[in-house]
């Protein structure tokens, strides 16, 4: 990465860090009289677009007229007219989505919970406490938000100041020595809302698509990397949220429920099962062309007391398993297609926190992000809810970073080969 890179990045983090603190001082400051105003400016916005729209629906003979044009410009009219009669009713959306999204927390918490309890691990009260909590909370805001709209405002403002102080740390940090750096104490990134982390690793697949010819591959320091992490993309089904596992030694290390019989509630639960492929190669191979996928895998750049600590760290998860023998008569089954195209192992936990799969508790970001913590310490430490949206923009953003671990990003789809971009496949 060349030098203007660096600062660009350098300075855009001091921006965004000022720009988002100015915002939230506004918005404590201002607090319901800027929302009102903000949310009158919005209603005449949809009408006025409404409008416009309709306008150029009748006279402009060039654009494409159909049923589905014409009813997006009659729903945007109609939404501001609603808006204007009924004005209580914008100034409550937002307190109610955010109320939904506390619910939704509670409810994941709750889940979490029970697991835990089946595992009958001591860490489930505190998912109990903590459920409970967003509970009330959430019905606080979803029975009186009108009534609780200050209070509100005043949360996005607070948050507003922590995420541009956040910033503003980055770029301190990013300023100081690589010797100094690692005097600091475990550096906390702020993460966005889970339903917004969710949806990066789709929004990186379509950046990665629009300018694949200048995002082939970069190696910073033109060092090779130690430990690689791969954040899975695509744009088919529930595989857009992303997947994430880790590579080292040549060894593909992924967790997630591989066995479909053990799946309930509605396939968000099952068995932990730990899968271990010995060939990298094999394994990109397979994911793009069974799964139709985008991996871009960052490389880390480790000392060899890091690699013996991630070493031992993978030991001591395996003690906990055993071998699981897929049925080889269910030929359909990805865990089948996955073992004849890299002969890989897979493994149940026979006790612990991963002996239970979750998809918004302990899944494979969680099962990933464990080992890096407990074995790599302060490398990488993520604060808030971990998805592949969050380690991806984080890694990222490390990437960028000129006293980064985070030394490569290489992108492998099917138009890539051994990671390298071939311009004449399209």
């Amino acid at each position: 990465m060349n030098i203007k890179k660096k600062q660009i990045s350098l300075i855009n983090n001091l921006i965004t860090g000022i720009g988002i603190i100015v915002l939230g001082t506004i918005v404590v400051i201002g607090s319901i009289n800027m929302y009102t105003k903000a949310i009158n400016l919005l209603v005449y916005i949809f009408i006025l677009f409404g409008l416009s729209k309709l306008l150029n629906f009748i006279l402009n003979k060039k654009i494409v007229r159909n049923k589905e044009t014409l009813l997006t410009i009659i729903l945007n009219i109609v939404l501001g007219i609603v808006m204007i009669i009924f004005p209580k009713i914008p100034l409550s959306i937002l307190p109610l989505i955010f109320s939904l999204y506390l619910l939704f927390n509670s409810i994941v918490k709750f889940i979490e919970y029970m697991i835990l309890k089946e595992n009958e691990l001591n860490l489930r009260f505190k998912y109990l406490f903590f459920s409970i909590i967003f509970i009330i909370i959430s019905l606080v805001f979803l029975f009186y938000p009108l009534e609780k709209l200050d209070l509100f405002i005043m949360i996005i403002g607070i948050y507003c100041l922590i995420l541009g102080l956040n910033k503003i740390y980055e770029f301190i940090v990013d300023l100081l020595t690589e010797k100094f750096k690692l005097k600091v104490k475990h550096k906390l990134k702020m993460t966005l809302p889970v339903f917004l982390e969710a949806f990066i690793p789709k929004k990186a697949l379509l950046k990665i698509n629009k300018f694949l010819d200048t995002m082939i591959e970069d190696n910073k320091k033109n060092k090779k990397s130690d430990l690689q992490i791969f954040i899975h993309l695509s744009n088919h089904g529930f595989n857009q949220f992303g997947h994430m596992d880790i590579c080292f030694e040549n060894k593909i290390y992924s967790y997630g429920n591989y066995d479909f019989k053990s799946r309930k509630l509605f396939t968000t639960v099952g068995d932990g099962v730990l899968f271990i492929a010995k060939n990298k190669k094999k394994y990109i191979e397979f994911c793009i062309r069974n799964n139709k996928k985008t991996l871009v895998e960052f490389g880390i750049k480790l000392t060899e007391k890091q690699k013996n600590k991630l070493r031992n760290e993978l030991e001591t998860i395996t003690k906990d398993t055993y071998k699981w023998n897929i049925d080889m008569k269910e030929k359909k089954v990805y865990a089948y297609k996955l073992y004849s195209a890299t002969k890989c192992e897979f493994f149940k936990f026979d006790k612990g926190e991963y002996k239970t799969y979750f998809v918004m508790g302990v899944n494979c970001t969680y099962f990933a992000d464990q080992i890096l913590i407990n074995s790599l310490s302060s490398l990488l430490k993520i604060a808030g809810i971990i998805t592949p949206g969050t380690y991806y923009q984080y890694l990222d953003e490390n990437y960028r970073k000129k006293n980064s671990k985070v030394i490569s990003k290489k992108i492998y789809n099917k138009d890539v080969i051994g990671g390298k971009y071939d311009k004449n496949k399209k």
